[in-house]
């Protein structure tokens, strides 16, 4: 090969990896755009816990299951991203915001006027006027500290952070 080979080759790599990243840290601040909404559906109704690496029951909705041996069945998003709840938010209410909001991103999406969402899954307006996502009503929240897919390190933060159990 020549240098000017090498050097488009080398460019378009760096290229393909800094779209890559963009788009992972977007999802992980929530401000990508999730996969169509679907209700997710296990075929035999349940994930089962694995004694190996979390297991994942579906890639195509706005959440997805993943297993944990020690943890148990708990959410993610459609990319694998462990979802938490905030002890100090009420029904419908996220009382993160400031601080809390910078270590702990809302799940947030758009979405049309007619979309589905799965059950469970509800679409609440931030004091802020942003939607996110919300299971059981409870507000869905990321933490940044969880680097990639399957982490899971927020769980028990100061004991009023926790991953959602299915």
């Amino acid at each position: 090969m020549n240098k000017t080979t090498v050097l488009v080759l080398a460019v378009v790599v760096l290229l393909g990896l800094g779209y890559v990243g963009r788009q992972r840290i977007k999802s992980m601040l929530g401000m990508s755009t999730p996969a169509p909404v679907q209700e997710m559906a296990p075929a035999n109704g349940s994930p089962s816990a694995s004694a190996s690496a979390p297991t994942t029951s579906s890639s195509d909705s706005v959440y997805m299951t993943k297993a944990d041996p020690a943890k148990g069945s708990y959410m993610t998003d459609s990319q694998g991203m462990t979802l938490y709840t905030f002890d100090k938010d009420t029904k419908d209410v996220s009382n993160c915001s400031g601080g809390c909001l910078a270590a702990w991103p809302a799940y947030k999406f758009t979405t049309s006027a007619n979309a589905t969402l799965p059950a469970n899954v509800t679409a609440i307006t931030r004091a802020d006027g942003g939607q996110q996502f919300a299971w059981k009503d409870m507000p869905l929240y990321y933490y940044t500290k969880d680097q990639k897919a399957g982490d899971i390190t927020g769980d028990g933060v100061g004991g009023v952070w926790h991953i959602v159990k299915l």
